[in-house]
């Protein structure tokens, strides 16, 4: 098992996460701007 070997799935992993991360975020803006305007603040 090579560091090398390890390197490629971890790669993925990290881009899974900031992925998911990007998308979260995204999701709670939206939901935040949504609600923001439905209690007309």
């Amino acid at each position: 098992m090579q560091l090398k070997d390890l390197y490629k799935p971890v790669r993925i992993l990290s881009f899974v996460v900031l992925a998911l991360m990007v998308v979260s975020s995204l999701y709670a803006f939206t939901m935040t701007i949504l609600h923001w305007t439905g209690i007309n603040v």
